[in-house]
C-alpha cells in the first residue's frame, strides 16, 4: 500500500493552498477531491493583503495579480443619504507589506491558478473523483479508503489535513462538534453584468458596505462582473431574478439600469468553530474548522492562514527538526483567531450594517466619521481588516476608550512583539539588490540580528532550518566577513518600525510571525532557545529574570 507524508482531503482553495505550502518546502503530498473538477462558480472572491503575502510564498502571486482586480479603498455608506460615512484605506499598509491593497478574484479563477502550479509539480499530485469513505488512525500513520472510478483504493499517510468544507466528512467521522451561532436570516449572493463604473454622481469603489436597517447591501466589483450580497428575512421566499434586479436598481437609484444575471445563490449565516482542530494525526482547516459569513472574504482568508500556520510545523516534524508536540500549537493559535474573525469582525460588520435604533445609527455615524479623519484609527482598522494584524500573542490586550482617544490624537505605530507578524520592509542585500524582508523566510526560520555591523557581531553556529542575517543602518565593509549576511536598512526605517533595541535578535517563523525576541546578552543562547521552542508543548512566557519572551 502506498504511503505518503501528507494527504489533503478537499481540492478547494484551502486544500490547494495547503498543497502549495508543502510544495514550497519540497515535501511530497497528494490532494484528494471527490468532484470531477475544480469549482466552476465564482463563490468567494475577496483576497486580503495577508493572503497575498502567503500566495507569494507559495509561488502563485503573479497569476493572481494578473487576473485579479486591485483596489485600496473600502467604503461604508449610508443608503438613505448616499453619503460615505468612512473610507477604509489600505495604502497606509505600504510600510507593512508589498501588497497594500485588496484583490477581487472569483474562487473558480483562483483555484485554476493554484492548481496549475500543482499540476506541474514533481512531488505533489491533485487526484479528482476520489471520494473518501473512511479514515483510520494507527500508531504512526492513517489509512484512508477511497471510492474511485476504478473501484475502492487504499492509501496510507503520516498526516491528514481535512480541507473538505463546511460539511466535512472527516469532522463528522471524528465526531467533532461545531460551536457558535447560525442566524435565522440568510444571504443572497448574486452576480450580474451591469455597468456601474460610469455611475453618475458618487463613484463606487470595488468594495462598498451600504448600511440600512431593513435591506443593507454589499457591492463587490469582480474583474468581469458585479457581485451583490443582500439579506433575506427568515420567513421570506427565495426571490426571483427579476425581484433581485429591482432591488439592485432601487439601491443604485436607477430604475431602468440594464442588468444581466449570471448566477445567484442563498447561504445560511454561520459563525461557528470546531470544538477540536486536531485528532491525533488529523487536522481540520478552513470551513471544516470554522464557518464564517462570506462578507468580506473572512472565511477564505482565515483558511489560507490556517494552511500557512500548520504546514511548516508538519514539515519540521517530518524532517525530525521538531517533536510532535509542536503540532499542538496549531489549534492553540488558530482557533482563537477564527473565533475572533467570526464573532468579532463578521458579527460586528453584520450588526453595524443593519442597526435599527436611530440613536445607535447616529452614534455609529459619528464614530465612523471620527475614524475617517483620525490617521491612527485608520491605520488600526486597515491593519486588522487586512489580516496583517493577526497575532499569536499569549494575552492580547483590547484597547480601551482612553487608548483609542489617545490614538486618534497622536498615533505611533506599535512596536513588534512576540507573536506578531513581522513587517515586510524593504532592504538591500550584499549585491545591492532591493529585496523584501519576507524573501528571507521563504525556506525556514530567520534569525535577524538588529545590530550595528561596525561592532563586528558574532552570529554563532549554524542551525538546521534557520538563516541568519544582520539588519543594519550601515553597509558591511568587505573586510568584515559579514558582507553576505548584512541587510542594509536605508535610514533605519525598518528598525524604527519594529521598535527594536540595538543588539536584539528577532527569531521569525516561516509563517512570518515572531517566535522570540532575544536580548544581546542572551544571544549565545539562540540554539537552546530555538530547540526549546520546537519541542515544548506549553506556550508560555519566559521565566522571571530571563530576558527572552517566547511563543509557539
Amino acid at each position: 500500500m502506498e504511503r505518503i507524508p501528507v494527504a489533503i482531503i478537499g481540492g478547494g482553495p484551502v486544500g490547494l493552498a495547503a498543497g502549495l505550502e508543502f510544495e514550497r518546502f519540497q515535501v511530497p503530498y497528494q490532494i484528494f477531491e471527490e468532484d470531477s473538477g475544480l469549482s466552476s462558480k465564482p463563490k468567494a472572491g475577496t483576497i486580503l493583503p495577508r493572503s497575498l503575502e502567503i500566495f507569494r510564498q507559495e509561488g502563485v502571486i503573479q497569476g493572481i495579480l494578473r487576473e485579479g482586480l486591485r483596489f485600496d479603498e473600502v467604503h461604508f455608506i449610508d443608503r438613505v443619504t448616499d453619503k460615505i460615512l468612512m473610507r477604509m484605506l489600505m495604502y497606509p499598509m505600504a510600510d507593512e507589506s508589498l501588497y497594500p491593497f485588496i484583490l477581487n478574484l472569483p474562487q473558480s479563477d483562483l483555484e485554476a491558478l493554484m492548481a496549475e502550479k500543482i499540476y506541474q509539480s514533481k512531488i505533489g499530485r491533485l487526484n479528482l473523483r476520489q471520494r473518501l469513505l473512511s479514515i483510520e488512525q494507527v500508531e504512526d500513520h492513517c489509512v484512508l479508503q477511497f471510492e474511485t472510478p476504478t473501484g475502492h483504493e487504499s492509501m496510507e499517510a503520516e498526516y491528514v489535513l481535512a480541507c473538505d468544507g463546511g460539511r466535512s466528512v472527516i469532522r463528522h467521522q471524528l465526531g467533532i462538534e461545531m460551536e457558535g451561532v447560525t442566524h435565522p436570516e440568510r444571504f443572497l449572493v448574486a452576480d450580474f453584468k451591469v455597468d456601474l463604473d460610469r455611475r453618475s454622481g458618487r463613484q463606487l469603489t470595488y468594495l462598498s458596505y451600504v448600511f440600512d436597517p431593513e435591506e443593507w447591501v454589499i457591492f463587490v466589483r469582480q474583474p468581469r462582473f458585479w457581485r451583490f450580497l443582500i439579506p433575506i428575512l427568515p420567513d421570506a421566499a427565495e426571490p426571483t431574478a427579476s425581484i433581485v434586479i429591482e432591488k439592485i436598481r432601487r439601491v443604485v437609484k436607477n430604475p431602468t439600469l440594464p442588468i444581466e444575471l449570471i448566477d445567484m445563490g442563498i447561504y445560511n449565516v454561520h459563525h461557528r468553530t470546531a470544538t477540536k482542530w486536531q485528532d491525533g494525526r488529523i487536522f481540520l482547516l478552513g470551513d471544516a474548522a470554522h464557518l464564517i459569513t462570506p462578507v468580506g472574504g473572512l472565511g477564505l482568508n482565515t483558511g489560507i492562514q490556517d494552511a500557512n500556520n500548520l504546514a511548516w510545523k508538519l514539515v519540521w516534524v517530518l524532517r525530525k527538526w521538531a517533536g510532535p508536540d509542536l503540532l499542538r500549537s496549531y489549534e492553540r493559535e488558530r482557533a482563537p483567531i477564527a473565533r475572533f474573525n467570526a464573532r468579532n469582525q463578521a458579527e460586528r460588520n453584520r450588526d453595524v450594517m443593519r442597526m435599527k435604533s436611530p440613536i445607535k445609527r447616529t452614534m455609529r455615524n459619528i464614530v465612523l466619521g471620527w475614524m475617517d479623519r483620525a490617521e491612527g484609527l485608520q491605520w488600526q482598522a486597515a491593519h486588522m481588516r487586512s489580516l496583517l494584524g493577526t497575532s499569536y500573542k499569549p494575552t492580547p490586550k483590547k484597547p480601551g476608550l482612553f487608548s483609542q482617544l489617545k490614538t486618534a490624537r497622536r498615533f505611533v505605530r506599535p512596536p513588534v512583539e512576540v507573536g506578531d507578524r513581522f513587517p515586510d520592509g524593504e532592504v538591500l542585500d550584499s549585491k545591492g539588490s532591493t529585496r523584501r524582508l519576507h524573501d528571507f523566510i521563504d525556506e525556514g526560520f530567520l534569525a535577524l540580528y538588529v545590530q550595528d555591523v561596525r561592532t563586528r557581531p558574532e552570529l554563532g553556529e549554524s542551525l538546521e532550518g534557520v538563516q541568519k542575517y544582520l539588519l543594519t543602518r550601515f553597509d558591511a565593509a568587505f573586510d568584515t566577513n559579514l558582507r553576505e549576511q548584512a541587510l542594509y536598512d536605508k535610514g533605519g526605517r525598518l528598525i524604527r518600525r519594529i521598535g527594536a533595541v540595538d543588539g536584539s535578535i528577532y527569531l521569525i517563523r516561516p509563517d512570518s510571525h515572531v517566535a522570540a525576541i532575544i536580548s544581546e546578552k542572551d544571544a549565545h543562547n539562540l540554539p537552546t532557545i530555538y530547540h526549546r521552542l520546537l519541542s515544548t508543548e506549553v506556550f508560555r512566557e519566559a521565566p522571571t529574570g530571563e530576558s527572552l519572551t517566547a511563543i509557539l
